[in-house]
C-alpha cells in the first residue's frame, strides 16, 4: 500500500466521519463518527511508520486502540444510562437534561 492511497482512505475515513457528526442526531451515530474519526488518525500513523521504517506509527496504533476502546465502553454506559433515564437517545435529550440541571 503507497502512502497516497493510506491517505485518501484515512481522509474518506474523516469525511465520513465529520459527517455522521454534523447531519445526524442520534447518539450511536455520534459515537460511530468519533471512533470514524480514530480509524483515520490509525490509518495515517500506520502509513507514516511504514513509510519512514519505523515501528513507532504501530505502537502509536496500539496505544490509540486501547484509549478508543476504553472511552467507547465508558461512553457506551453513559449512553445507556441516559436511555434509561430519559428514553431516548438523542442529543436533544441530553440537551433537556442539561436544561433540567440548569434548573
Amino acid at each position: 500500500m503507497t502512502l497516497e492511497l493510506a491517505l485518501v482512505i484515512a481522509a474518506l475515513l474523516f469525511v465520513v466521519g465529520v459527517a455522521l457528526i454534523l447531519l445526524r442526531r442520534n447518539l450511536i451515530f455520534l459515537l460511530l463518527g468519533i471512533e470514524l474519526l480514530f480509524n483515520a488518525a490509525m490509518v495515517i500513523a500506520l502509513a507514516g511508520g511504514a513509510r519512514w521504517h519505523s515501528a513507532t506509527g504501530q505502537v502509536l496504533v496500539v496505544f490509540m486502540m486501547a484509549l478508543s476502546g476504553a472511552a467507547l465502553a465508558l461512553t457506551l454506559a453513559l449512553l445507556l444510562r441516559v436511555k434509561h433515564d430519559l428514553g431516548g437517545d438523542t442529543v436533544d435529550d441530553l440537551r433537556q437534561l442539561r436544561e433540567e440541571a440548569d434548573e
